[in-house]
């Protein structure tokens, strides 16, 4: 959820492809043109993911590198004619795309992996998209500096408003694609809730002058870690436990209570595409075996029943029951009046 402006900002930012010259054009014959953020994420779609698909189809495939919004920008400029086949996105873009009748249903005879995929990783999106992972959300801390993190939501935010961390703090920003998850969270676990925003904009008007940026990308946040220019903040656990075991040993994670922040990533075949590549890259995505892989390297937790994670590995993964999810379409209704908030209260 985020302006025209910053929608229009982001298809330029987002539009390059990864290696290669030349427009965006609909893919034909035996090319895929897919989407991935970057970083280690990128990593893995080209070492696992496109291996296995080119293993079982022969087909080449496009990477076009950037963000939600401005994959979703690109597919809503250009409908009938798609410069995207298949499109990794945020909870609410891939709800939006559903209704404006933008992308195709997945089916088991399509898309086989579909049939070891939970019903929370489909059903939200009506099987319009299906979730090869998911994260949990925490906060990460430099444990040279730190040495007693907070436990609970309401006791991060009170200390860091106080300045107790000093100016070195990161949080998502607004237009982010999970932004509005985290607004909701926050209120959420400061006692508020979806129609009861205060807490989180009180709380975040408190921590403002001790934020050294609102990041935007996942890449950013990481960057600004290893650089030792923030020493907590809003992130994901994944990430985290990628950094705290390559390139920021001095890193920890932690999920504070009441609860974590749930987010999927749902995978989208774009209507008028190479649709039946695209269903193949999709059930790609839901394979267990190139999902295990991006796990050991991503830490993002895969989605395949049939996954078995390696028992080093296995403290790291939340349980679900721990974790809460909003309502997409009630979150969709609000997001504007957060988007509002943001600019007047937190952005100025």
């Amino acid at each position: 959820m985020t302006t025209r402006r910053d929608a229009l900002k982001l298809l330029g930012a987002g539009s390059a492809f990864a290696g290669m010259g030349g427009s965006l054009t609909s893919a034909q014959g035996n090319v895929v043109t897919i989407t991935s953020l970057g970083g280690k994420w990128e990593q893995s779609i080209r070492e696992h993911f496109i291996p296995h698909f080119k293993k079982k189809t022969g087909a080449e495939v496009r990477v076009v590198l950037g963000a939600p919004p401005a994959w979703t920008a690109q597919v809503e400029a250009l409908p009938g004619r798609p410069p995207l086949d298949a499109i990794d996105n945020s909870e609410l873009l891939a709800i939006s795309l559903m209704d404006k009748g933008l992308v195709v249903k997945l089916t088991e005879d399509k898309v086989p992996n579909l049939k070891n995929t939970p019903d929370l990783f489909r059903k939200p999106f009506d099987d319009f998209g299906a979730s090869y992972q998911y994260s949990t959300s925490g906060i990460f801390y430099n444990a040279e500096k730190i040495k007693e993190p907070p436990k609970t939501w309401a006791e991060f935010f009170e200390r860091a408003g106080k300045g107790e961390f000093g100016r070195a703090i990161t949080l998502p920003d607004m237009p982010y694609a999970w932004g509005p998850h985290f607004i909701w969270h926050y209120a959420t676990a400061l006692g508020g809730g979806m129609d009861k925003l205060d807490p989180a904009f009180d709380a975040l008007r408190k921590i403002k002058p001790h934020v050294v940026k609102f990041w935007g990308t996942a890449l950013e946040v990481e960057r600004m870690i290893i650089n030792k220019e923030v020493d907590i903040g809003v992130l994901w656990d994944g990430r985290s436990f990628a950094l705290s075991t390559g390139a920021a040993p001095w890193l920890r994670f932690a999920r504070l209570g009441p609860h974590s922040l749930v987010t999927l990533s749902p995978a989208q075949v774009v209507k008028g595409g190479n649709e039946a590549l695209a269903f193949e890259w999709v059930n790609t995505l839901l394979d267990p075996e190139p999902q295990l892989e991006y796990y050991k390297l991503i830490n993002f937790t895969p989605t395949n029943s049939k996954v078995v994670i390696p028992e080093n590995m296995r403290a790291n993964i939340m349980p679900l029951d721990q974790g809460v999810l909003p309502s997409f379409r009630d979150l969709a209704k609000v997001a504007p009046r957060m988007v509002d908030r943001w600019n007047r209260e937190i952005r100025v």
